[in-house]
């Protein structure tokens, strides 16, 4: 079984991820190659909900309604449905043909309510170290003899006692003996600060990793892939994580602590929400990147390969680490712009020669992540950026303003995140203009209101498609899970979300709910779809996975 990332793909198979920026014509043109009967003019009732109030663009702004245009014309629901219906297919090719980068089978975690105890543990991110103590309270029992196992949430029973976090330098980044000692040191400095847990006695334990691990169960893992700037020292590479904490911790400071459970940050989202909410069905992960995490019954619809941790834990279901971001390559005809294009070259030259949901580019060895690319915090602000930069060039935008180099020169950082949620967000065009002039440092009265207007239209363009393309993956999980699980589904469904992307932009995630909510296929179902953080979720879904497998 591989735990891994999107992005840690890559760095499994020797591949490299997609070029950041690459020297594209600006004259390219938008890609549609789906006809379709609805038109601008007669959006259904949905569509014309979802289009942005914004007063009414000058006219030699033609090439601003070009843009936005480019972007958002096939966002529509009645386009929705086909898309999920294809993406549903690609969902289904990867499990029954067995795709080696999507898909991926874990052990399945699925609470049942009565998890309880006191736990350690552990989160190693890219750049980060934490360390807590979990406590899980049992499940109540009411004067009418009624327990709140099937509660719809049960967030009140979990607590953490302590949690400390410690940064990890880049010249840190080398995964040996020493650097599992420098994690013993922390664990041991965490238990000496509070008294929950005993370090006398054995203490049971959970562990989200960030990396990729070669599994053979839930709480064992070999390490012979990492990324994120890591490397791996040849005293550990091909060893068993679980051994080598464990050994380390004994050996340096007497501590004995048993492991029950190694995830990674996608399926602790799915662990800690299953937990929470009994609606919870779905786990997303939309921030610097896309994810998503979903339990399907183990079948003949699914390659023997992806079920062998079925039959070693007799479990009925699968928990599958989808890499929602290597699959949409089918959106792209539809909703693809230059703008994408000069991100990854690929967008609209793509000859479909590979599928990028089973294996990387044969030609250039990098995978293609067309919903990550569309859809993620990394890739949003820089696709505003790269509109401005046309804008700027034809003297439509910020005309009066003498420096725009910051915007200009500086891919991936000329433009950002806080300023594109804020510009979204906002209703107030004079609060919009102040906090760009003090992210640039500009004289306020170079910018007009048009500027400010311009601005919010490409935001809102990009935003919608992006709330467009979340949709549909999220329609045709509820499909996948329909048709594996035989699930007929209570008339609610909970996704469970971590990620700054759906937690700052409101706009965005409602705009992801109004599109599922009023789908044909999600409405005949009888379903209401809501989201719901998943706070602290590599913490609380360690301590889960290690309750449910204690």
């Amino acid at each position: 079984m591989l735990i891994v990332s999107a992005s840690e793909v890559a760095g499994s198979h020797g591949f490299e991820t997609s070029s950041e920026t690459q020297d594209s014509e600006t004259s390219s043109t938008h890609s549609n190659s789906e006809s379709d009967s609805t038109t601008d003019s007669s959006l259904n009732s949905m569509d014309k909900v979802i289009q942005s109030e914004l007063p009414t663009l000058e006219p030699h702004n033609s090439l601003v309604t070009s843009i936005v245009n480019s972007f958002i014309e096939n966002a529509t629901s009645t386009k929705l449905e086909h898309q999920a219906e294809s993406l549903t297919a690609d969902l289904n090719e990867s499990l029954v043909t067995n795709s080696k980068i999507t898909m991926l089978p874990n052990f399945n975690i699925e609470p049942t309510g009565k998890e309880h105890g006191n736990f350690l543990c552990i989160d190693l991110g890219g750049s980060t170290l934490r360390v807590a103590v979990v406590k899980i309270d049992p499940e109540t029992t009411s004067k009418d003899n009624k327990s709140d196992q099937n509660s719809s949430d049960r967030s009140s029973r979990i607590s953490v006692i302590i949690e400390e976090n410690w940064s990890i330098d880049n010249s840190f980044k080398i995964i040996d003996l020493d650097f599992f000692r420098f994690i013993a040191t922390k664990i041991q400095y965490t238990l000496a600060s509070q008294t929950l847990l005993d370090p006398s006695t054995l203490i049971n334990t959970g562990i989200t990793w960030s990396f990729p691990l070669e599994t053979t169960s839930h709480n064992n893992g070999r390490i012979v892939h990492v990324s994120k700037g890591y490397t791996i020292s040849p005293e550990i590479f091909g060893k068993d994580l679980k051994s080598i904490l464990e050994g380390v911790l004994k050996t340096e400071f007497g501590i004995s602590i048993d492991i029950k459970i190694i995830i990674n940050d996608s399926l602790a989202v799915y662990s800690a929400g299953a937990f929470l909410d009994k609606f919870m069905k779905l786990a997303l992960v939309l921030g610097t990147g896309l994810n998503m995490c979903c339990s399907l019954n183990a079948s003949d619809k699914i390659h023997d390969d992806k079920i062998f941790v079925n039959s070693l834990h007799s479990s009925p279901k699968i928990l599958f680490n989808t890499e929602l971001s290597l699959f949409g390559d089918k959106l792209l005809p539809l909703v693809a712009t230059k703008y994408d294009n000069i991100i990854d070259s690929r967008f609209l030259d793509f000859g479909f020669h590979f599928k990028c949901f089973m294996s990387a580019d044969p030609i250039t060895n990098k995978l293609l992540q067309p919903t990550e690319l569309m859809t993620s915090g990394r890739y949003l602000p820089e696709l505003t950026r790269l509109v401005l930069c046309d804008l700027i060039a034809s003297n439509n935008i910020f005309s009066q303003v003498q420096d725009l180099s910051t915007i200009r020169d500086h891919p991936f950082d000329g433009f950002n995140g806080e300023i594109m949620c804020f510009v979204n967000e906002s209703d107030d065009l004079d609060a919009i203009s102040k906090k760009i002039c003090a992210q640039y440092n500009w004289d306020q009265s170079m910018i007009t209101e048009n500027d400010i207007v311009l601005l919010k239209y490409i935001t809102d363009a990009i935003i919608k498609r992006g709330a467009f393309i979340v949709a549909v993956s999220i329609v045709s999980f509820i499909k996948l899970l329909t048709e594996h699980n035989n699930d007929n589904h209570d008339s609610k469904l909970t996704i469970g979300y971590v990620g700054s992307v759906l937690t700052y932009f409101n706009n965005y995630r409602n705009l992801v709910k109004e599109f599922i909510n009023e789908n044909e296929y999600v409405k005949k179902l009888g379903l209401e779809v809501d989201f719901k953080l998943v706070d602290n979720s590599s913490i609380i879904g360690a301590a889960i996975g290690a309750a449910y497998y204690s």
